[in-house]
């Protein structure tokens, strides 16, 4: 006789009870997994498009800055009250063929500079109109908008020195040809300026007599320059193009007949990389030297920069510190010259021939003739996607 303890009979009917109850929490929560999954993923859809509004958003604001004269187009400087829709004030809806997938408003102030602004841009997905009862979804996108800025917009000089400044003997400065710019004085300095006796700089004060006090003029402050300097966050942006195009050198630089300057854009940074301040080494700086050749573009030198021969240059020469021009007919410069003297070289300009040494050209000086990329674009670092306030 078998033993109760050992009777068997009857296991299997809980354990297929347990085994149903299992079964059956299981094919619950997955059921329920499958009813909310197509939710979550319309939201995440959702989500996603009004992400890429936004974005869209964002390059509208780049056309239209790109586009000031355009119908829809914003203009440079930007207006006190922002023109609708660049106010924040309108639902700017994207369709597919026949079918409205969103929407983005976006909202462009003036940034920290004048070379800067400031968008919020928000996509809507599939609507921001609170009378619809659909589900939507929506994305906050902020971001700076740049440009590089052009000494020739601003500065006041056809060549601009901080420091000392010679003029040798049958030099010319002209700027009184071209005031697209507005019109400039021959020369600026914040140090003493000395014009040789048969050395002539005009500027556009109105007449044909140079050396007078409308086309040159010194001991200015020199914190006016800071107006039209590059600075330091337009220093690096220009050195990120120069690598970008191939065209980013580091310390002592020779562009002859064997190795002309590349066209466009050109960045000759010190030997370490580093910023140039007042208290930078002479052994860190730049230093750049042209010699003959013909160079289109903007030169920025992080140190001094001289130009010698028969070069010809159309653009804009920039040193941080010290210039120097000792050419030849039939070289010259068409644009603008800048030393900013950070350690207080000074500049000089020497020439044998006929012809200016520097005639003033606002498109030249500007890369308004296509030799440098001044677009606006996305400032570095600026790019957000902060929560709802």
């Amino acid at each position: 006789m078998v033993g109760h303890w050992n009777d068997e009979r009857g296991v299997a009917l809980p354990l297929t009870i347990m085994t149903l109850v299992l079964l059956t929490s299981l094919i619950l929560g997955l059921s329920v997994m499958s009813a909310t999954e197509p939710i979550i993923a319309a939201n995440q859809l959702r989500t996603a498009q009004a992400r890429a509004l936004a974005e869209a958003g964002i390059e509208q604001a780049l056309w239209a800055l790109e586009h000031p004269w355009a119908p829809n187009g914003l203009p440079d400087p930007l207006p006190a009250t922002v023109p609708p829709p660049y106010d924040g004030s309108r639902l700017i809806v994207i369709s597919a063929p026949g079918t409205p997938l969103g929407g983005f408003r976006i909202a462009v102030a003036a940034g920290a500079s004048r070379n800067e602004r400031d968008v919020l841009s928000i996509g809507w997905a599939p609507t921001d109109d609170a009378g619809d009862a659909r589900p939507k979804a929506h994305q906050r996108i902020t971001g700076t908008l740049w440009r590089v800025r052009a000494p020739a917009e601003s500065a006041p000089c056809a060549l601009c020195v901080g420091g000392d400044l010679d003029v040798a003997a049958e030099v010319t400065v002209d700027a009184r040809a071209d005031t697209t710019c507005g019109g400039k004085r021959g020369a600026w300095s914040s140090g003493v300026v000395r014009v040789a006796p048969t050395a002539k700089v005009w500027g556009a004060d109105g007449n044909d007599t140079p050396n007078e006090a409308g086309d040159y003029v010194e001991a200015q402050p020199p914190q006016a320059a800071l107006a039209w300097n590059f600075s330091d966050a337009d220093l690096r942006a220009l050195k990120r193009l120069a690598r970008a195009r191939g065209t980013y050198y580091r310390g002592s630089v020779l562009f002859d007949a064997s190795r002309p300057a590349p066209e466009g854009l050109v960045f000759v940074d010190t030997a370490s990389g580093a910023p140039v301040t007042d208290a930078t080494p002479a052994a860190e700086l730049a230093r750049a030297e042209v010699r003959g050749g013909i160079f289109r573009g903007w030169l920025v030198v992080a140190g001094s920069l001289e130009i010698s021969g028969d070069t010809r240059v159309r653009g804009l020469v920039y040193a941080q510190d010290g210039f120097a021009y000792r050419g030849t007919a039939p070289g010259g410069i068409e644009g603008q010259i800048v030393a900013a003297g950070v350690r207080g070289a000074a500049g000089s300009l020497s020439r044998t021939g006929s012809g200016p040494a520097l005639a003033f050209d606002c498109a030249a000086a500007s890369g308004g003739d296509g030799t440098v990329p001044r677009g606006w674009m996305l400032k570095s670092g600026s790019y957000r996607e902060p929560p709802d306030p």
